[in-house]
């Protein structure tokens, strides 16, 4: 009876501290969420997981709430330190296939989690009959019903309308009118110049492209524009979480893009806003990307980074073009 008194108090603290997406200058709601997880909740779902592990299997409350909340601070740590925010540094890991890649994060979390906690459910059950199919039940009965509750608490403070407001296009499907030329700097770090759909690629003087960037070096800004032919102002965010944003000052239309999860969260910036709306930008560290938001639709131009879209009588000739 004496351990349930701090836990309530843990769990109240715990409810009073949620965070909400509109956290101002305190980090994002994911964040938050992953730091009382680490730091609290698995205090939280081991002394649960220890009472439901007690009234259904018969287990010792004392030593389970014990062992099963080191048995969560060591699955969660372990799992965090393997799996968080990995697949935002895969190169191969792009707008295109990304889904993929979050189910699978999702699956592995889960058998990881599963088979760090297994030990412990199966040393708490090992003098009863049938220890080892019985302690298998409990991991996947207890451990799935804890793993839903945190896989419902980090969905609702995730943000993926980047993947599930856009729809993902063919580069060359989503060109504006008007001819640009870009730069950038691709996988290998090699200066490129191309057009807009990463067609007719060229490698150029990294001194060019540098030639080329803003004196100020600021990256997270209100998006610079080469058109006065719109009534939008775009936005980018210093945090993954705010992606990019837009606002119409004529209609007060707005929208926001972004992709912050456990697994991976990609920055937007770099952005330049181009005619008839659209954009071009860095996502993450790997991706250049075209977006025309009021279509709704997105396009990976190439893999690189630091993208600066010129138009055509601004670039710099190479080999007499």
């Amino acid at each position: 009876m004496k351990i349930r008194k701090p836990f309530f108090i843990i769990f109240l603290l715990a409810i009073a501290l949620f965070p909400s997406p509109a956290l101002a200058n305190g980090g994002s709601a994911l964040l938050w969420t992953g730091l009382m997880h680490l730091f609290v909740g698995n205090a939280v779902i081991g002394y649960i997981e220890a009472g439901l592990l007690a009234r259904f299997f018969q287990a010792s409350r004392r030593k389970a709430t014990l062992l099963l909340v080191v048995a969560n601070y060591l699955s969660a740590w372990l799992t965090a330190f393997l799996l968080v925010g990995r697949f935002s540094r895969i190169s191969t890991i792009t707008i295109e296939n990304i889904w993929s890649w979050l189910y699978l994060a999702i699956f592995l979390s889960f058998v990881l989690t599963l088979l760090i906690e297994y030990p412990f459910f199966w040393f708490l059950l090992r003098q009863q009959k049938n220890a080892v199919p019985k302690a298998i039940k409990a991991t996947l009965i207890i451990h799935g019903v804890s793993y839903l509750g945190l896989f419902l608490w980090y969905t609702i403070t995730s943000q993926t309308s980047l993947l599930t407001q856009l729809e993902v296009v063919p580069p060359e499907q989503l060109q504006p009118r008007q001819e640009y030329v870009l730069y950038f700097l691709n996988s290998e770090q090699q200066a490129i110049r191309s057009n807009l759909a990463g067609e007719r690629q060229q490698i150029i003087d990294r001194a060019t492209l540098e030639a080329l960037m803003p004196p100020s070096g600021i990256i997270h800004q209100p998006v610079p524009q080469l058109t006065e032919n719109t009534d939008w102002k775009y936005f980018t965010h210093f945090l993954a979480a705010g992606g990019i944003s837009g606002r119409n000052f004529v209609t007060n239309e707005r929208f926001q893009f972004s992709l912050e999860t456990p697994f991976a969260f990609w920055g937007i910036d770099h952005a330049i806003h181009l005619e008839e709306d659209f954009l071009v930008f860095q996502l993450g560290n790997h991706q250049i990307c075209i977006l025309q938001p009021q279509r709704r639709e997105i396009a990976l131009i190439a893999r690189g980074s630091m993208p600066i879209v010129v138009a055509p009588q601004a670039a710099i000739p190479v080999n007499g073009e």
